[in-house]
């Protein structure tokens, strides 16, 4: 299959996915690791999935948005 027709066959997925309401998190995963899968093979797929998790949860600039919620809820409980 070309990569192309690939996309299109995950988008439409997504959309089906979508209309039978399953949650939009879920609903873009799953035919993005299919479609991923589909064109890469299996090893590429665990590889890029176990990178993302830990990129996510390693990044500086959204680790002081729960301290500033918390500095708001000190001020807040101060007053």
């Amino acid at each position: 299959m070309t990569p192309t027709l690939v996309g299109l066959l995950m988008f439409g997925a997504m959309l089906v996915l979508m209309a039978v309401r399953v949650p939009i998190a879920a609903a873009m995963f799953i035919p993005g690791a299919v479609g991923y899968l589909t064109l890469s093979g299996e090893a590429a797929l665990l590889n890029q999935l176990k990178g993302s998790a830990v990129a996510r949860l390693t990044v500086y600039d959204l680790s002081v948005i729960p301290l500033f919620l918390l500095m708001g809820q000190f001020a807040t409980r101060a007053a």
